[in-house]
């Protein structure tokens, strides 16, 4: 058994390689203008969410980073006034919730109504956390959050609907989306065919010695599969693309990754904002941990 989770854990490990959600920080340009009208910015939200296999980035998540807060220039007197604004939503939320059913008590359907009904109920939450947000922020801060979510989406984004949205994506282009997905798929599951059973056989040193194979012929499929999606842009699209991510800023994997429970790591002047706690029988909305004031910045 023991060796079976540590299978089915390097298995998820590596099938993350397959999508296309890798830290692609593309050099990116200025933004052309016109980009917003009235303060706000065309298919606005791209940090928010990703679909295609990408992972999500949320504003909040950025807002964890302290480079991130301070490219965008955004202080802590603003996080503190996220902070308080996020938490309201979340127990507001939590108030309309209702009790959370016993699962074993229910039919395949009403599971599936409850769900549904989540859902929903995540959905609005998330809108009002964004709503909240960008009442804090200033409209140049957003527009920077939005630019660095998208460069770290990097090509995956291309698969998100905001995105298609604002690069004027045929359905021609997206059916060679699919494609590609659809093959770098197969082939993810052939380099995987045939793993499972030298775990299974207990010769863990052959597996790991497979595993690293694997993993470093798919990091090389993943390459192929981003060059293929970004050929399907026409020129302009590409030029497009790469002014949506403004200037370029490097953030590893280690500062996206979430810390033990939710929390940032200690700042000068104050804690991180924290992730928020996990409504009940969903996913965790936004939110965070209130930093040390600071002056707000004059508008």
């Amino acid at each position: 058994m023991k060796r079976l989770r540590i299978f089915t854990l390097m298995l998820a490990t590596l099938a993350m390689v397959m999508t296309t959600s890798a830290v692609d920080a593309q050099p990116g340009g200025q933004r052309q203008g016109g980009a917003q009208q009235g303060g706000q910015r065309q298919g606005g939200g791209f940090g928010r969410g990703m679909t295609g296999g990408a992972r999500p980035v949320s504003i909040t998540q950025l807002l964890q980073i302290e480079k991130v807060r301070d490219d965008a220039e955004i202080l802590d007197e603003q996080v503190e006034d996220i902070k308080t604004a996020v938490d309201k939503v979340r127990q507001d939320a939590r108030t309309n919730q209702g009790e959370r059913p016993n699962f074993r008590e229910l039919s395949e359907a009403q599971r599936e109504e409850f769900f549904k009904k989540f859902r929903e109920q995540q959905e609005t939450t998330n809108k009002k956390i964004k709503e909240a947000i960008e009442d804090v922020l200033l409209p140049q801060q957003v527009e920077r959050l939005e630019e660095i979510g998208l460069q770290i989406q990097g090509v995956a984004a291309l698969l998100t609907e905001p995105v298609q949205k604002e690069l004027k994506i045929t359905a021609e282009q997206k059916t060679k989306f699919e494609a590609v997905q659809k093959e770098t798929q197969e082939k993810g599951q052939e380099l995987f065919s045939g793993i499972r059973e030298l775990f299974q056989g207990g010769d863990r040193e052959k597996a790991q010695a497979a595993m690293q194979e694997i993993r470093e012929k798919m990091t090389v499929m993943q390459k192929e599969t981003n060059e293929k999606i970004l050929g399907v842009l026409t020129d302009s699209q590409k030029k497009k693309f790469k002014e949506m991510k403004g200037k370029p800023l490097e953030i590893s994997p280690e500062e996206l990754r979430p810390s033990r429970g939710g929390q940032g790591g200690q700042r000068q002047g104050g804690q991180r904002p924290e992730g928020g706690q996990r409504p009940e029988g969903g996913q965790r909305p936004e939110g965070g941990q209130r930093p040390a004031p600071a002056t707000r910045p004059a508008t």
